[in-house]
């Protein structure tokens, strides 16, 4: 197998606005991704004022389906379903040419 089949449409229901990070510490114009998917999930905070966190979860991005597709850097200001959400990490998934698959974006 030379290449990996592009996630389908449907399970990619999602959108989102990206900002990235600016030189002057701001942050730029938001470019729109559609054809994503986010999966939020919650976890458990060990304060006693707070019993779990406001919330977090994975961006996934098809580098040939998603329309509007580039790597997110870290740090970015992500918006889906009107919650702002920072980039904390990105993990790029290649084929076996070496071409980008997805990426994996966890949000909090």
């Amino acid at each position: 197998m030379a290449w990996l089949r592009p996630i389908p449409a449907r399970l990619l229901p999602d959108s989102c606005l990206v900002r990235e990070p600016a030189v002057d510490g701001g942050f730029g114009e938001p470019r729109a991704i559609s054809r994503v998917r986010f999966e939020r999930a919650q976890s458990v905070v060990a304060e006693a004022h707070r019993s779990a966190d406001a919330g977090a979860g994975t961006l996934f991005v098809d580098a040939v389906t998603s329309a509007g597709a580039f790597e997110i850097p870290a740090g970015s200001r992500v918006e889906v379903h009107g919650r702002s959400y920072v980039a904390a990490k990105v993990s790029r998934f290649e084929g076996f040419n070496g071409r980008v698959h997805h990426w994996e974006v966890e949000l909090r």
